[in-house]
């Protein structure tokens, strides 16, 4: 009886175990590798030599479920273009965008005598000459204007001169200039206006929202009424100095020369040229 029983038991010991799971499967070498081929390569340290800087990062997408991400370009500086709203910038491209902003000597007043301020310091000052559309206006305050365009309140029509964007609006006006042999259009509007300050030619007005409710009502107006005022004023669109006064007319007057002395004075006056462009 012993003897029966060792010799199962060595049997039983001798054969394979084998587990009933179907999800198992034998490997072997081309299996391995063709299974690696299908895993994300390993991410490298940081600081690897030969690896770069990458052009996109890593970003989440907020999908329901989790686990799906996104990627993002980077904009390094260069010519932008349409494509590169999204990315993200680098330090050096914004950095490289704030230090290139051209800027004007300008000045300012200090008050001498603080407390009291019967005494004013004139102090030298340096401000961004940059206006929102690209224009220096800084620069163009020597230039030469060859040209003006305007498009009257009263009748809408476009005369005097040639420009190279026609005023679209009533009282539009246009000025170009000639910066080395590079024609500059700076454009403009005008207001006839109730606002009397007592002011002379190139003077802004304390009472700006007057003067731009004003300008708002000759535009629901023109040109099929007379504007609400005679006090002519010019506001260059690129400029953030406000409503500059250029002279006052009588209503009907007002309506068919304000658009003109806008585009005449910044034409030919400098001073004139300097507050509207907020240079002064």
């Amino acid at each position: 009886m012993k003897r029966i029983l060792i010799g199962i038991f060595a049997i039983v010991m001798a054969l394979p175990a084998v587990a009933d799971d179907g999800d198992k499967t034998t490997t072997s070498k081309p299996y391995v590798d063709t299974q690696i081929e299908t895993t994300q390569v390993k991410i490298p340290a940081a600081g690897t030599q030969g690896v770069g800087e990458g052009t996109s990062v890593i970003t989440y997408t907020n999908t329901a479920g989790g686990g799906v991400i996104g990627e993002r370009g980077l904009y390094t500086g260069g010519t932008y273009s349409a494509g590169d709203a999204d990315k993200l910038i680098t330090a050096s491209a914004l950095n490289n965008t704030f230090t290139n902003i051209p800027t004007t000597d300008t000045t300012t007043l200090q008050c001498a005598n603080p407390g009291t301020c019967t005494l004013w310091t004139i102090v030298d000052q340096t401000a961004y000459g940059v206006s929102s559309s690209g224009i220096d206006l800084s620069a163009l305050l020597n230039a030469t204007a060859t040209s003006i365009c305007y498009k009257r309140l009263s009748n809408g029509n476009v005369t005097a001169g040639t420009c190279s964007e026609s005023p679209s609006t009533h009282g539009d006006w246009g000025v170009v200039f000639d910066v080395n042999g590079e024609t500059v259009q700076v454009n403009g509007i005008s207001a006839c206006s109730t606002v009397n300050e007592s002011l002379s030619g190139g003077g802004i007005p304390t009472n700006q929202s007057g003067v731009q409710s004003d300008y708002e009502s000759n535009m629901a107006a023109a040109p099929t009424s007379s504007p609400v005022g005679g006090g002519c004023y010019c506001k260059a669109n690129d400029s953030a100095a406000g409503w500059v006064f250029s002279g006052s007319y009588s209503v009907s007057y007002c309506a068919y020369l304000c658009a003109t002395s806008c585009a005449g004075y910044v034409q030919d006056k400098s001073v004139f040229r300097g507050a509207v462009f907020g240079v002064n």
